[in-house]
């Protein structure tokens, strides 16, 4: 291990247990070449996000029990 990388492992294991688990969702998805960063994405998820609190403050939203979602994806996925 180089000396910068066990320098940034040292001061990611003495932040706290949260920030930890945000640091490692951050470089697990910084690590999917996949995934596309662009402002174009980032705004379509705001987008999103933001139409789904609407139906949640206006009462449109319905849920769904956990065994229905996963029995579709278990159909949509086999």
């Amino acid at each position: 291990m180089t000396k910068v990388l066990s320098e940034v492992t040292r001061d990611a294991l003495d932040l706290p247990l949260a920030e930890r688990r945000t640091l490692a969702r951050i470089l697990l998805d910084a690590s999917d070449t996949d995934r596309d960063f662009s402002p174009e994405v980032d705004a379509a998820w705001e987008e999103e996000i933001a139409r789904r609190l609407r139906a949640v403050d206006n009462g449109t939203a319905q849920s769904r029990s956990a065994a229905k979602v996963f029995a579709e994806l278990d159909r949509r996925f086999p």
